[in-house]
């Protein structure tokens, strides 16, 4: 821009001035002198000038456009030049921001750096500008991401609604991580305005997709400021809308936000879901707000997922209470993935009352309990943390390997490599020296593999131990030749 086109603020019309004025001024003028004597970048200078001042919550549109009416911009020459300025701007921003598309990354970091400045000096002037080709980027999430990251730290030095609003939308819709982080954090810079704004799209008297947007931007931001725009539309009609909130609201550890995920529990599943994970982080309510009940409720819904997810929540929460209710969970008549999901809960829980609650429901049969379940109970009780637990998780393991060494079955006849590997591992993690001579049978198994993992398992318990007892097992043993070979074979 030349020096003719840069007038600072001190030479555009004085903030004191009022509007009416302005306009008698500007009015006053001969066109034909404001045309000859008055260059394009005065004209703008002067619009311009107050404008940011004057907007008062306006829009970057609405109080332009207010301004130009105000001064008298009817006229057909000042128009003409403000059109002319603001094609040859639009001109010179598209031109920038194309040199960003030109050579390497560190090439375009410095030019990014060089076109901060340009943009610094063409001020709000650029900003039609630059949500225009930011709204261009976005389309069908085919722009690139570098431009779009460049784009959105410019747009952040504006505090103006259509700014947040474009900023909003990218947000809510692009594939990269990266530039939901950077738009995330050009609203977090632009502050609480930025809330204030998607606070009013959140109104009944808003179009269903703004409000939505809204709703999912606020969720980004996660500041204190959006907990209670986001309260105010936790019991919307919209479910997307209360999900998005739910959400949100279970990342803040805040008195008013635990209601409202208490309540949400009775939800449609998508939403109860989003409550249940947002209070499996909550150990702080366990006994303020009687958590393990709220949640047991949950466990019993016609909705798996939400069984499922109620499951692990109390798996996360530990303790007792949760342990005992997932226990009662494993000998009712509910979905085996829910039964699953509950094994897999109490083998978190290193309590007394998970693992009492395990060896119960590996015991049992069929139907009650399933060998796709039994097969988690024994990997769950293989986790066993807790040295004095560790002997009563092995035992009911033992006794069915045991059983199977009399049985001896095929695994193409009975299916039952899974189980048999399952149990074999979580003795070999118990560490139970006396597991060894319920495994010296397994070293004859119809199945190669079997017999690989039991001696494997074996040597991990205790190896020294291990290798005495099979060399006596092979001496001791009335098995025949074929056999004690088959055993030397996979010890070598």
């Amino acid at each position: 821009m030349s020096s003719e086109d840069s007038i600072s603020a001190e030479d555009s019309i004085p903030a004191e001035d009022s509007i009416s004025s302005l306009s008698q001024s500007w009015t006053q003028s001969p066109l034909e002198e404001t045309s000859e004597t008055t260059s394009v970048g005065e004209i703008q200078a002067r619009v311009y000038g107050n404008l940011q001042a004057e907007r008062s919550g306006k829009s970057y549109e609405t109080a332009y456009e207010a301004r130009v009416r105000e001064i008298g911009l009817s006229n057909r020459v000042i128009a003409k030049a403000f059109v002319s300025e603001q094609e040859r701007l639009g001109r010179e921003i598209a031109q920038a921001i194309a040199e960003l598309t030109e050579n390497d990354f560190h090439q375009r970091w410095d030019k990014a750096k060089r076109l901060s400045r340009r943009f610094a000096e063409w001020g709000d002037r650029a900003v039609p500008a630059l949500i225009h080709h930011l709204k261009e980027q976005s389309i069908n999430n085919a722009g690139d991401p570098e431009i779009q990251w460049f784009l959105i730290r410019i747009l952040s030095q504006f505090d103006y609604p259509e700014v947040v609003e474009a900023i909003a939308h990218l947000l809510t819709t692009t594939p990269h991580d990266e530039i939901r982080t950077a738009a995330s954090k050009a609203l977090t810079n632009i502050g609480r305005s930025a809330v204030t704004v998607l606070t009013a799209l959140l109104s009944l008297d808003t179009p269903e997709k703004q409000r939505l947007l809204a709703a999912r931007t606020l969720a980004h931001i996660r500041r204190g400021s959006t907990i209670a725009p986001l309260l105010s539309v936790a019991t919307d009609a919209n479910a997307q809308i209360r999900e998005i909130a739910t959400e949100a609201l279970g990342s803040f550890h805040d008195p008013r936000v635990t209601p409202v995920l208490l309540a949400a529990l009775k939800d449609q599943p998508s939403i109860c879901i989003e409550a249940i994970r947002a209070l499996s982080r909550r150990r702080d309510l366990l006994t303020e707000v009687g958590l393990v009940s709220a949640l047991k409720t949950c466990l019993h819904r016609s909705e798996v997922p939400v069984a499922e997810e109620a499951a692990t929540a109390l798996g996360r929460l530990g303790g007792e209470g949760a342990a005992i209710a997932l226990g009662k969970l494993l000998t009712a008549p509910v979905a085996t993935p829910v039964k699953i999901s509950a094994v897999r809960a109490l083998g978190w829980i290193d309590h007394i009352a998970a693992t009492q609650a395990l060896t119960t429901a590996f015991n049992c049969d069929v139907p009650v309990m399933m060998p796709t379940v039994q097969q988690e109970i024994a990997k769950a009780l293989g986790q066993t943390q807790t040295a004095a637990l560790k002997t009563q998780a092995a035992q009911p393991l033992m006794e069915w390997i045991a059983r199977c060494a009399t049985q001896n079955e095929s695994v193409a006849e009975n299916d039952s490599f899974l189980m048999k590997q399952a149990v074999i591992s979580a003795l070999s993690r118990l560490g139970d020296i006396s597991a060894l001579d319920v495994l010296l049978p397994m070293l004859t198994d119809l199945d190669v593999r079997i017999r690989l993992h039991a001696l494997s398992a074996m040597r991990q318990i205790n190896p020294d131990l291990a290798q005495q007892k099979i060399e006596s097992y092979i001496e001791a043993s009335s098995l025949s030749s074929a056999l004690k070979y088959q055993i030397r074979e996979i010890v070598k």
